[in-house]
């Protein structure tokens, strides 16, 4: 079996996609996901996100993240805030919902872990 890899300075990204205007609180973002690893119980990979402001809930899947480059802040629904910059690691909980908040054109790496 070969290992993915991947280096910041040569990643292909695919198209950006629009956050789904339902979610938009605020601005115009769009993501783009590269996914390194996928089976049925897990994924891993990169994942871009320009700047704005929208919803989220992790329903089924807790996610690990590992902020690459940028700005922003996973905002939860009981206003609990953590400022993600390169370099900052971050569990999200199965169930976690809120809003991230970028500002600056944000990078993640993440491993998904969904519930069984």
């Amino acid at each position: 079996m070969n290992a993915a890899v991947a280096t910041t300075d040569d990643i292909q990204w695919p198209e950006q996609v629009p956050i789904s205007p339902e979610r938009v609180l605020s601005g115009a973002p769009s993501a783009s996901t590269l996914v390194l690893y996928g089976d049925p119980g897990t994924e891993a990979g990169l994942w871009k996100v320009t700047p704005g402001e929208f919803t989220t809930k992790l329903t089924g899947y807790r996610e690990f993240i590992h902020i690459v480059d940028g700005q922003g802040q996973p905002i939860d629904d009981q206003g609990h805030e953590t400022n993600l910059r390169a370099g900052t690691i971050v569990a999200l909980p199965e169930g976690w919902a809120g809003r991230w908040s970028v500002q600056t054109e944000l990078v993640k790496s993440y491993s998904i872990v969904r519930a069984q």
